[in-house]
Parts: structure tokens; sequence; C-alpha cells
């Protein structure tokens, strides 16, 4: 378990927290569209911080610190829900069963804690659109819609935040955990994965919200 959580320590990176939600987002890398043959995780993760921030401060709430261990905290519970295949917030592992567990398995001692999770398609359709179709072109495997036959593509960095964001904040139990003003710091995590059915490109999200003790 050591060496493992050594692993997740190692990519707590910078992820531009003294910039404001407008200014992160006008970022080049930030508009990009996400590939997912070299998927940037740093990166979506700071998309989705500085997105849940641009909320709380347009509902006139504090902004989110950022806290590098929680981001490692939830890379755990990310890594960990890959392989469950679900959006569950326990696992029989016992240093890291619960939310609580994994923010004391980083080194943090908290007062509160909080956890959201998401797993989104990553691809960009049209509202109310899921289902998309997959070929063979060129040697290599090609989703397009069903009803134009053009080629599907994928999320921006920024597109992904808002998206998963706005789908927590549709939703009470995560929106509580978004506008609580009692939890203080924020970690985000991502990890790229697909559809149990149809093996589409689909990413698992995880936010970890913290108050210090």
């Amino acid at each position: 378990m050591t060496g493992w959580l050594l692993i997740f320590l190692a990519m707590a990176v910078p992820m531009a927290a003294e910039l404001t939600p407008e200014e992160f987002v006008r970022r080049p890398e930030v508009q990009a569209r996400i590939d997912f043959a070299a998927f940037d995780p740093v990166l979506l993760n700071a998309a989705i911080f500085h997105e849940t921030n641009r909320v709380r401060l347009q509902l006139g709430l504090p902004a989110f610190t950022h806290v590098p261990e929680l981001d490692n905290a939830a890379e755990l519970k990310a890594a960990i829900g890959v392989v469950q295949g679900e959006l569950i917030h326990e696992n029989p592992l016992p240093l890291t069963a619960t939310p609580a567990d994994r923010v004391r398995a980083v080194g943090l001692h908290y007062r509160q804690v909080a956890e959201n999770l998401a797993r989104l398609n990553g691809f960009d359709l049209p509202p109310g659109r899921t289902q998309v179709g997959v070929r063979t072109r060129e040697g290599r495997q090609e989703y397009y819609h069903l009803d134009t036959k053009l080629p599907v593509v994928t999320r921006t960095y920024a597109g992904f935040a808002e998206e998963v964001v706005r789908s927590w904040m549709n939703s009470p139990p995560h929106r509580a955990n978004i506008v609580n003003p009692e939890l203080q710091s924020l970690g985000c995590a991502t990890r790229p994965c697909r559809s149990v059915g149809s093996r589409h490109e689909q990413i698992y999200a995880v936010q970890v919200f913290f108050t210090p003790r």
C-alpha cells in the first residue's frame, strides 16, 4: 500500500490555482479536445477544480482552496472506481474503504469530508443524445453519429469540466457538497474508462471536499 500511495503522491502538481476560473478557461490547452490516446488527467482535474469554483463564486460562496493531497485521495478513489466499475463510495480495501479513509491515507486530518463521483461520456454530443456508432476506418476504430454518419469528436477539457459540474449541480446530494459553505478545500481526479456495453470512451471523475480539523 505504501508504494501505491507514493505513486499517487508523485502526481501532485500545481493546477494553476492562483488563476481565476475565467483566466484558467482561456488557456489554449483547456480549450483543446480530449485525446484519449494522450489523456492529460492533471489538466482535466484542474479544469474541474476551476469550473467548480466558478459556480461557487457565482453563487456568492468563497472559492475552494486547492490542497494537493486531496487530489491524491481523489486519485485513490478513481483508480479503485474504474476497477469496480460502479459509482459507489465504499470498497472492501481496509485502508481506503471510505472517503474518510482515503483522506487519512494521504496524511490529512479532517473535520469534514465529502465526495462526488461521476462517469460521463467523453464525446461532444447534442443534448439528450447518448448513442453513437462504431466503425473501422484505415485500421482504426472510429465513432460516428448514427444520423449523419459524421465522425464524433471528443469534448474539450473545459467542455467536459462544465458538463460534469453541471451534472453534479443537477443532483441534490452532489450539489449539496459543492455549495456547502462549511467545506473549504477541493481535490479532483479523473481516469479514462469505457462503458460496459458499448465500450464507448468515458471518464470517471472524482471530487473530494475537505475541512481541516
